[in-house]
């Protein structure tokens, strides 16, 4: 369950719930829609302590927004009434502090939902996120010893780190669509590429590949990237398609989560310690690899034994 504390979100699972449900109310489905939603992502299967965790976080949410549930409001309210969590904490041997700051919590949700606020509607998407990027689009975009810009800090910003490129990632767009016929995703193989030149799009069948990376992004982030497109690669040049259920369930947590695309881009620069295995275990699909005798990284910032590449 990672790790927990008191406060009702000082869990991993309710951390990530909580992502979950600010995700999933973007979509356009009506509100039993949404939930069943929530529930595949988080209540199915669920026991114990994340169990009671789930809806104590998903009664917090909805009455947060003004969503209106008494059922789920009911729910949480008996948990609270019952104090199933705070017995539970104390077989896990939570110290005392930690039990009374959940009593508090809970104690709090339950007062708000007892008197919850105004009903407020929903303000989901009413039209389709624009598509940034088409399958069968090579990208390409600077790196340090394997790690891209952090598309999420702005150029400007003081405290954004030293960047001094010296490679290139290269990548290929796969897929790009809308979930919930709303949310924009993508997915992207990201080629293995040890040349200190610019790549091409022509290179593409020569490459190994990562497994598919699903994830959303938005123009300032490709722009702070600086991600730039080689051109479109032929259909010969595609590795083998993922399977539907799993290429689904990506796409569901993708832009449930709102996962970034960007972190695809510095695949290259984490080492086998904190990414196991190979990270382009997908073989090229012309059969002749690009420089088949080189390592499957380079050194990158994660490497602190390795000298620069």
């Amino acid at each position: 369950m990672g790790a927990w504390g008191g406060g009702l979100y000082a869990s991993d699972f309710a951390r990530d719930m909580k992502a979950t449900i600010k995700g999933v109310l973007r979509a356009p489905l009506d509100d039993d829609a949404l939930l069943a939603e929530i529930w595949q992502a988080h209540g199915a299967g669920t026991e114990d302590l994340e169990a009671l965790d789930y809806w104590l976080v998903l009664a917090d949410q909805l009455e947060r927004r003004g969503l209106h549930r008494p059922e789920i409001a009911a729910r949480a309210l008996a948990i609270a009434a019952s104090g199933e969590d705070l017995a539970l904490l104390a077989e896990l041997e939570a110290d005392k502090s930690t039990i009374a700051a959940r009593r508090r919590d809970t104690e709090r949700l339950a007062a708000r939902l007892r008197e919850p606020r105004p009903a407020k509607p929903r303000s989901p998407l009413r039209k389709p996120q624009p598509l940034l990027l088409a399958p069968g689009e090579a990208l390409t975009w600077p790196t340090d010893r394997g790690a891209s810009i952090n598309a999420y800090i702005p150029e400007d910003a003081p405290w954004k780190p030293d960047f001094n490129q010296d490679g290139w990632g290269f990548g290929v767009v796969t897929e790009a669509g809308h979930a919930f016929h709303a949310l924009a995703y993508y997915a992207i193989q990201v080629l293995r590429w040890r040349r200190a030149a610019r790549p091409s799009a022509e290179l593409a069948a020569h490459c190994p590949r990562s497994p598919y990376c699903y994830g959303t992004i938005t123009a300032g982030q490709l722009k702070r990237a600086r991600v730039e497109r080689l051109g479109r690669i032929a259909d010969a040049q595609f590795g083998p398609a993922p399977q539907p259920a799993e290429a689904d369930r990506c796409v569901r947590r993708a832009v449930i989560a709102e996962i970034g695309l960007s972190n695809a881009f510095g695949l290259d620069a984490w080492n086998t310690w904190v990414l196991p295995g190979p990270k382009f275990p997908i073989p090229a699909p012309s059969g002749t690899p690009l420089d088949p005798d080189q390592p499957d990284q380079r050194p990158g910032p994660y490497d602190l034994d390795a000298a620069p590449a």
